[in-house]
Formats: C-alpha cells, structure tokens, sequence
C-alpha cells in the first residue's frame, strides 16, 4: 500500500478574527504543531476547539473555513483559516432558570450551557441527545437568544 507523500504543516494563519486578535490563542485551539506531519483529523479537532472558543463568547453562528496551501517541492502545507464570526448574541430570555449562571443581559456562553446540561443530564455526554433538549431562537436584529430547555421524558418506543 503507498500512502503517497507526507506533508510537513508550515503554518497557520487566520484573517476575519476580530473578536479575537491574539493569534496565539487561536493557534493554540490546533494540535498540529509547526513542522508536525499534516492530519486531517488534528485539523478538524483545532476547528472545532475554535468553534468552541467563539461560542463561549456568544458567536453561535461562527463558521471557519480551511483552506490548504500546498508546497509540492518542500512537501509543505500552509493552513489558512477564514474566519466568519458572525454577529454576537445576548440572552434574551430563558425558561428554566433555576442554579443557572445563563440570564438575560449576558454573552451567550455555549461553555455554561454545556455545564448546565452535564449537571442536569450528567449521565448523557456531550452530544447530539443532549442538545436535542435545548432549542435557541436567535432575533438577529437584537443580537438575543430565546433558549428554551425540554427535559420531558422521551417515549418509550
């Protein structure tokens, strides 16, 4: 089997973060170091930590799109991240407020609503069920969102 050339990353940049200016702590949301073999897989584990990042401080509709530059002589590969921040939202209001540290006014913080979902949910892990029980709807002309929690028990099928 020939897995073919390995690629070297070079580096990454970003451009459109201008929520966050430190390119460092961006930087940082990657596994992959400067010289490291390119991954696909570490590259999508950095976009996502990324995503994380922004929504802590309440881009929900954050996106990053990659884009790599190869060098073909130096096996070699530039990462460049386009980001989309998207607009900041604010809590407009939220049913179930009880032992929250989320209440209107505040940054939508997607950090504190995982922690309020572990401890209500604690044996679900993060995943698709539990944000199955939390739905958000975004005023974008506000910059709010209505969250609303559902902890009804599912039918048994």
């Amino acid at each position: 089997m020939d897995e073919g050339l390995q690629y070297r990353l070079e580096r990454i940049t970003f451009e459109g973060n201008k929520e966050i200016t430190n390119l460092q702590a961006l930087r940082s949301q990657f596994p992959l170091q400067d010289g490291d073999v390119f991954a696909r897989a570490a590259v999508a584990k950095g976009l996502e930590h990324l995503r994380r990042m922004y929504l802590q401080l309440g881009h929900i509709n954050f996106t990053s799109i990659p884009a790599a530059q190869f060098n073909e002589d130096q096996q070699k590969v530039v990462l460049e991240i386009d980001i989309d921040e998207g607009m900041k939202f604010y809590i407009n209001s939220v049913d179930l407020l009880k032992d929250m540290q989320l209440s209107p006014g505040k940054v939508y913080d997607q950090r504190l609503v995982d922690l309020f979902l572990e401890k209500i949910i604690p044996s679900v892990p993060y995943d698709a069920s539990r944000e199955s029980r939390m739905h958000q709807q975004l005023d974008e002309r506000a910059g709010t969102v209505a969250i609303t929690f559902d902890f009804r028990p599912c039918p048994v099928e």
